[in-house]
């Protein structure tokens, strides 16, 4: 049972590749961590008992794998009905007719958002090296360094995902509009990667940044799938693909993943100090071990033993929880695992533990209303995600890019398992600017492509000489 559970997420990922790929590349975020987190839940459950070091136990064998799969599917299937064919087709259709390349008088969103992007890496490169410390040379961890680095490196490690899908929407807006990619938000992708390489960076930030950039791209496999009654990857590879394309995706994916694996090495053997068979354990672990640990300790605890407290979960998330401001999630799942004194430590020390999804709607509405909540999550994420994604294909940015704002919240539930997000006010601010853009972009762009002609916003701007008597 274990085996057929893991295996059916794992093919129905690859199914989505092939013959639903518009959600694939919309999902690329949550996917990766889904299908990670799948091998990982297998490894546990098949090769337990393994020793977690984080949490110093032994967890497995078990069932951790159905159970999770079973969530995925839920989280899943709603995107199967409202990214149905029908739908796309009209999506397509209302999408703007491409017209010809854009003249060098014409000055568009996309090179306004390349030089305000240019002189923001500037910036950020000359505050690295102000700072007189380059964390992968100084051979110090990534949290280390955040604790003491500039406002710009910490504006990156805030908004630095929302900064690469906007590069994104960029990127494919002038495929949409003019039939052509703009490779210049590649190459400012690449140095971002770069950057986040040089200030200690080993995984996260590379996939993250990755995953974002490409989510706008299913605009384009949906504007390019009209008319061709089939949205398979085969089908659609003609139409989408030329030899720059092609290029460019391999050459990033190549270097990135040469960057992974030699920062997770350096982290490992120069920044921890491990060596020979203890960094291979270690990377194991790292790998296969934490992205389920406290997932398995909570399935035990919640699915298999019964033993959970709705009002005691409820305080601690929203109420009383160890730091508040912060992902209360794994604070309470490390609590009831290693208890509260270490958790304590390592909340206030700024580590937590991975995980935290589909666990914590357990956790907090026990083992039957949980699946029902776990489904109304996939709705409003398929609901906010088609809003996201048709605006990028109508030309309605502002309105794409508070939706991925508003999304982004739910990503992390996703990912951590946050919840009290819903009780920030500035999230239903959020909300409420959305909403706002939705309506008033029925009526016209707020943020056109096309911002004006060049020579004409330099004559209006230039500073005349006053004419002598």
């Amino acid at each position: 049972m274990t085996i057929l559970a893991g295996a059916s997420i794992l093919l129905f990922v690859v199914w989505l590749g092939l013959f639903r790929s518009a959600i694939l590349v919309c999902l690329a975020f949550l996917l990766f961590t889904f299908a990670w987190r799948t091998i990982s839940s297998l490894y546990i459950d098949l090769m337990g008992p393994v020793f977690s070091s984080q949490l110093q136990m032994f967890i497995g064998p078990g069932v951790m794998t159905v159970f999770q799969s079973i969530a995925y599917f839920l989280t899943l299937l709603p995107f199967l009905w409202v990214f149905n064919s029908r739908a796309l087709d009209e999506w397509a259709r209302a999408a703007p007719t491409p017209g010809l390349p854009a003249s060098q008088s014409q000055l568009t969103l996309s090179d306004v958002t390349f030089y305000a992007s240019v002189l923001f890496l500037i910036l950020l490169f000359g505050a690295l090296i102000q700072g007189g410390v380059i964390p992968l040379f100084a051979k110090i961890e990534r949290w280390t360094f955040n604790e003491q680095a500039s406002f710009l490196h910490r504006l990156v490690v805030e908004r630095g995902d929302m900064l690469c899908f906007w590069w994104g929407t960029m990127f494919v807006a002038e495929r949409l509009r003019r039939q052509r990619y703009d490779y210049r938000f590649v190459g400012l992708l690449a140095v971002l990667t770069f950057y986040m390489f040089l200030a200690g960076g080993r995984f996260s930030p590379f996939y993250r940044y990755c995953a974002f950039f490409v989510i706008p791209f299913s605009a384009v496999l949906i504007v390019q799938a009209r008319d061709l009654g089939s949205a398979s990857l085969f089908s659609l590879l003609p139409r989408i693909s030329d030899r720059r394309i092609v290029l460019a995706g391999t050459g990033v994916i190549v270097l990135t993943a040469m960057m992974i694996a030699f920062a997770l090495y350096w982290n490992l053997t120069r920044v921890r100090g491990f060596e020979g068979q203890a960094a291979l354990d270690a990377f194991v672990e790292r790998v296969l071990v934490q992205p389920s640990e406290i997932g398995w300790a909570s399935y035990q605890r919640v699915l298999v033993n019964g033993d959970w407290d709705a009002r005691h979960v409820f305080d601690f998330l929203f109420d009383r929880p160890i730091v508040a401001g912060r992902n209360t999630t794994p604070q309470l799942l490390m609590s009831e695992t290693i208890g509260e004194p270490r958790t304590t430590e390592h909340i206030t020390g700024g580590f937590q533990f991975a995980g935290g999804f589909p666990e914590i709607f357990f956790e907090l509405l026990g083992p039957y209303f949980g699946w029902i909540f776990l489904l109304g999550a996939g709705w409003l994420t398929a609901l906010l995600s088609a809003v996201m994604i048709r605006s990028i294909i109508v030309e309605r940015y502002l309105t794409a890019a508070l939706s991925f704002y508003v999304l982004y919240g739910i990503y992390v539930m996703y990912i951590g398992g946050m919840l009290n997000f819903v009780a920030t006010p500035t999230y239903w601010v959020k909300i409420a600017a959305l909403f706002a853009a939705i309506i008033i972009e029925e009526r016209a762009p707020i943020l056109p492509w096309v911002l004006g002609d060049r020579t004409r916003l330099f004559r209006r701007f230039v500073v005349r000489r006053p004419q002598l008597p």
